[in-house]
């Protein structure tokens, strides 16, 4: 008995590749896809910054950023959206030092310590969170520093070198940062102090 069978080399009953404009329509719908996706995953929460005012000294220190907040992945997105619109703020003042007291997300103030140093002589803009600064005994020089916020200006005697803890808004992990020039040490403690209300 003889038998008569179809052959057929693909399982799926196609012999032929499919025409080359259909594969790029299908990837360019794929890519498509992926871009509407991704335009959700942006925040677009509204960002206002507002100018210092000496009556920013009377608010309450900030509050710690929690580990529920730091593992939140929209949490993060609106946090490196903060340091973008503040990014540009650098870019067109002489702002040196902005804090969480001049940043409203969504009509609230910021409450969570947060610092954005701007960069100066090509040194890129430094933002971060729950900074908070350790000086050993070995700090045992000193630099009087000239510190202005808003309307106010003051000159304070700091001590350096010292350590600077915190966690990185990019990353949004542990970082030590040592502070051994008298022009950083002016800077830090000038911004931890406004950060935790204690400069007046």
């Amino acid at each position: 008995m003889v038998h008569f069978c179809k052959k057929n080399r693909n399982p799926y009953g196609r012999d032929k590749p499919r025409p080359r404009w259909q594969r790029w329509s299908v990837y360019g719908l794929g890519v498509a896809i992926i871009l509407y996706m991704l335009s959700f995953l942006r925040d677009t929460t509204p960002v206002i910054f507002n100018h210092p005012n000496s009556k920013d000294l009377q608010m309450p220190r900030a509050e710690l950023a929690t580990i529920q907040q730091l593992e939140d992945v929209y949490w993060r997105m609106s946090i490196r959206y903060v340091s973008e619109k503040l990014s540009d703020v650098c870019s067109n003042s002489n702002y040196t030092v902005l804090t969480q007291k001049n940043i409203e997300i969504d009509g609230q103030g910021m409450a969570e310590s947060y610092i954005f140093i701007c960069g100066r002589k090509n040194a890129g803009h430094v933002a971060v969170l729950n900074a908070r600064s350790v000086i050993s005994d070995g700090a045992d020089k000193t630099v009087q520093c000239v510190e202005s916020y808003a309307n106010v200006t003051k000159r304070v005697r700091r001590k350096y070198p010292f350590s600077v803890k915190y966690i990185s808004s990019e990353t949004f992990t542990p970082r030590t940062t040592v502070i051994r020039k008298p022009a950083e040490a002016c800077i830090w403690q000038h911004a931890l102090d406004i950060v935790e209300s204690v400069w007046d």
